[in-house]
């Protein structure tokens, strides 16, 4: 049975989730999305009970000129995802590559890497939420990007956000965050989609935000959504 309105489906409840962290004065969010894919589809495919965390420094240091993703200004998945495939699927392990808050020069000495195999990007259609409930279940957690200008959302405590007129537009999109389930609110009647933002863990509930599902594409969740497999 896949009726969203009996069950839910959640990437942290099987190992392959680590804990949400704050990103701070750093534009680095798509950094901090694409290593929450990457930890996930590794530790979906090691079968681990642990995450290996990831290094999203490695990402905001090394992925910018070549890439065209730009540091702590902006960056999104495919860049990021294509200078780790280019480095033969590779990719620094968080304590030996730790978090800076700023871009500095990207090192090679001294880090631990995980190989992760081959790994490619996909884009989901526009708009496709349907699609994307699919390939989470299937491959693992989501890129997304979503219109995070709205006071709502900044300020955002708690229960299914739906914020009315929110822009769909892909070029709206100004924050990325990770897709990691979905469920359904019995006592709001209400489907949403459970994202891990990276704003830390008082942000939201417990660093997690649910927007509501299945409802025209809500502030562009569809709008830039990629999936990634490892083979």
């Amino acid at each position: 049975d896949t009726n969203p309105q009996t069950n839910g489906f959640d990437w942290r409840t099987k190992n392959a989730v680590s804990s949400v962290k704050n990103q701070g004065k750093c534009g680095s969010c798509y950094a901090f999305a694409a290593v929450t894919v990457l930890e996930a589809l590794y530790a979906i495919k090691t079968k681990s009970q642990n995450v290996t965390e990831f290094s999203p420094q490695q990402i905001v240091d090394c992925s910018s000129e070549k890439y065209e993703n730009d540091g702590c200004v902006g960056g999104n998945f495919p860049p990021s995802i294509s200078y780790i495939s280019d480095k033969g699927g590779k990719i620094a392990t968080k304590d030996s590559y730790p978090y800076a808050e700023k871009k500095e020069s990207c090192r090679t000495d001294g880090i631990n890497e995980i190989d992760l195999g081959k790994v490619e990007y996909v884009e989901i259609p526009l708009g496709d939420e349907k699609k994307m409930a699919e390939v989470l279940t299937k491959y693992g957690p989501i890129f997304i990007g979503l219109d995070a200008d709205s006071k709502l959302f900044m300020f955002y405590e708690k229960g299914v956000l739906n914020i009315d007129n929110c822009p769909t537009r892909p070029q709206d999109m100004d924050h990325a965050l990770t897709i990691v389930g979905y469920g359904y609110d019995e006592a709001l009647k209400t489907p949403y989609w459970l994202i891990k933002n990276s704003w830390g863990t008082k942000w939201g509930e417990n660093g997690y935000l649910r927007l509501i599902k299945d409802a025209g594409n809500m502030c562009g969740v569809a709008s830039m959504a990629y999936y990634a497999k490892l083979t």
